[in-house]
Order: C-alpha cells, then sequence, then structure tokens
C-alpha cells in the first residue's frame, strides 16, 4: 500500500475517532478522583470496553552489504548483572549483538486507550 494511502487512511480514522467522541484536554481529567485497587481490578482486560480499532505502521529498512571481514575477527560478550534494572522505571528496551556486520532495528509502540 502506497505511503498517500496510508496518510490518508490514518487521516480519516482520526477523524472519525475525534468526530464522534470529541477532543479531550489534559487538564480535564486533573480533577479526576483516582480509581481503588477494586476498580482498576474490574477493569483489568479492557472489561467493559467497546471495540476500539487502532492502526499501526512501523516501517524500517536496513542493507549490509559489501563488508568484508578478515584476519583475527573476535565477537563480544553480553551480559547483564543481576541488579541491571533494579532502578529502572517505564517501559525499556534492551538489545544486544555479539556478531559482526549485524544491522539491529527495533520499534515500540505504546497504545493507551482511556475512555471517559
Amino acid at each position: 500500500m502506497g505511503r498517500t494511502i496510508r496518510w490518508k487512511l490514518k487521516a480519516a480514522l482520526l477523524a472519525l475517532m475525534f468526530g464522534a467522541t470529541g477532543f479531550v484536554s489534559a487538564e480535564e481529567w486533573m480533577d479526576a478522583a483516582p480509581m481503588s485497587a477494586d476498580q482498576l481490578a474490574d477493569a483489568s482486560g479492557r472489561q467493559g470496553i467497546p471495540m476500539q480499532w487502532q492502526i499501526n505502521d512501523n516501517q524500517q529498512n536496513a542493507n549490509v552489504s559489501d563488508n568484508l571481514l578478515s584476519g583475527n575477527v573476535v565477537t563480544g560478550d553480553n551480559s547483564i548483572s543481576d541488579n541491571a534494572f533494579g532502578n529502572m522505571s517505564g517501559v525499556a528496551t534492551v538489545i544486544q549483538n555479539t556478531g559482526n556486520q549485524v544491522v539491529i532495528q527495533d520499534s515500540t509502540q505504546i497504545n493507551i486507550l482511556i475512555n471517559h
């Protein structure tokens, strides 16, 4: 599918989403009461939430070519210590490579749905 068609589909979907539900700014949520542990447990797994459509698009292209390794080629070691993620918060991405002439591509898509 061409890039132009994809952008038109995304724009149409966004127009439908915002036209049907309206736009909510972050300030409107500032006075919202936090949910209790029981409310959160009851809402897990999208229970009671109608079907939602999401479009995610990711394009990655890479090429390794015409490379030559010669002589004493050594690859490295990968290790992650016991507390490597001890103070981590949020979403972490870890990529390790012990090879030579490697292209590593990574992407993370996070979808957050808030119904009001």
